[in-house]
């Protein structure tokens, strides 16, 4: 149905893939390189397959791996004790460091520049990339960044003390306790076994830590203090991101709330005391209204306002950032999800489902998208004379770009709701940790 059902699971995932249209060349083309999705414990260099269709367009496409899941953000105080940094955790975004450092020094031998590389990505590889722009060890690696509905500016990540706790817990259920020779026990489980155990015990939660080293504050602080990369940015969101995560059509299952008391008993588990004034942002009125109002609730909150953020935050330092809002509706049964999270790739890589029903527009949609990618990635602006008209982000004007069955400028939908969010933010950043 989907063409490829189950993405290949192996430990040996560190390499990366080169397209290039100039291997022979003396022109150093402009470089893009993908930083694949899947929530940091899955996906593939490989998916969507983007190299070919974007070498096309004069650029010299690398796509990368990196660790993934328990291999990739482990935290654990055997592992800190034997760093030289004296930290554990994120080894999946040093492996994204070290696949930038690469192509720095190499990529000149495939007809790219080395001082021109635009770093690219979707859901958990876009906030990858925001979390790249908040590190000083990735400093300098890249010159430019596109992030497709997902940034760390309306993110708080847990502390060491607070991810070595989770690290404990994992190591309890293979029965090992946190001892000098833990970590040779736990070196000597099966990786399969690792990667299954991880995933079913709900109480581990891995993901990018706090550690004094690669992160010296949280990234929501770093970009609030200006702190991040100074580079041109494209970030954006699409208009019903959470539809697909309860979909049949990826084997989903909804236990989203179905009733008006189910949907208050969500926004008090999710923002306590401050579930009132989500609520009077994002009222219904019937049970009918229910799961429309939470798809659009849980939309803005988890891609829409931090989308805006972090082009707010970019103009703060007068980068220049360009805010896009996918909304193209798609035919069959994708019609029901609206512009659902990540289906913008399809448009970037024309590579589509397998049951994607085709429609003339869907071309001149992925002209769109690819011609504005590719020009931002050669000049850090993605408009060109053959496009229409993408205005740089400024808080003033508020404004994003359309990419839908329109293509062009309009208001941030639904801006007004988003400050009961960043007041929410605030309060969690604010919050001394644990």
């Amino acid at each position: 149905m989907l063409g490829i059902q189950k993405m290949a699971t192996d430990e040996a995932c560190l390499y990366l893939n080169v397209w290039t249209p100039n291997l022979r060349g003396t022109e150093k083309l402009p470089v893009m390189v993908w930083i694949h999705g899947g929530g940091n414990v899955e996906g593939s260099a490989e998916w969507p397959p983007l190299g070919s269709t974007l070498a096309r367009e004069g650029v010299v496409v690398v796509s990368l791996n990196y660790r993934l899941g328990v291999f990739g953000f482990f935290v654990y105080p055997a592992l800190a004790a034997e760093s030289p940094h004296h930290v554990s955790g994120n080894y999946g975004h040093l492996d994204q460091v070290e696949a930038l450092r690469w192509v720095k020094r190499n990529i000149s031998r495939f007809g790219g520049d080395p001082n021109n590389v635009t770093v690219f990505g979707a859901s958990s590889g876009a906030l990858d990339i925001c979390n790249l722009m908040a590190s000083p060890v990735a400093a300098g690696l890249f010159q430019r960044a596109i992030m497709q509905s997902g940034v760390c500016v309306d993110s708080v990540y847990p502390v060491t003390r607070q991810a070595e706790s989770n690290g404990e817990l994992l190591a309890k259920d293979f029965g090992i306790q946190t001892l000098p020779e833990s970590l040779a026990a736990l070196r000597a489980l099966p990786a399969e076994k690792l990667l299954l155990t991880a995933a079913k015990d709900d109480r581990v939660d891995l993901e990018p830590v706090v550690d004094g080293w690669f992160f010296p504050e949280q990234p929501a602080t770093a970009f609030a203090n200006g702190k991040q990369a100074k580079i041109p940015v494209i970030v954006g969101s699409n208009d019903d991101e959470v539809s697909i995560f309860a979909s049949p059509i990826v084997g989903g299952k909804s236990n989203r709330p179905r009733t008006v008391d189910e949907y208050r008993q969500w926004l008090r588990r999710e923002f306590g005391p401050m579930a009132d004034k989500v609520f009077a942002q994002y009222p219904v009125h019937s049970e009918m209204d229910v799961p429309g109002v939470f798809r659009t609730m849980d939309t803005d909150f988890d891609f829409g306002f931090g989308a805006r953020l972090l082009a707010i935050e970019m103009a703060r330092i007068h980068q220049p950032a360009y805010l896009y809002h996918f909304t193209y509706v798609g035919a069959g049964e994708f019609a029901s999800l609206g512009a659902f999270h990540s289906e913008e790739s399809m448009f970037l890589s024309k590579k589509y489902w397998t049951t994607w029903i085709h429609r003339p527009y869907d071309q001149t949609l992925s002209s769109a998208i690819i011609g504005y990618w590719v020009e931002f990635a050669k000049t850090g602006n993605p408009n060109n004379s053959a496009l229409p008209m993408w205005p740089a982000y400024q808080p003033n004007t508020d404004l994003s770009q359309e990419l839908g069955q329109r293509i062009g400028a309009e208001r941030v939908p639904r801006a007004e709701r988003f400050a009961i969010f960043q007041q929410f933010l605030n309060d969690r950043l604010a919050k001394p940790p644990e």
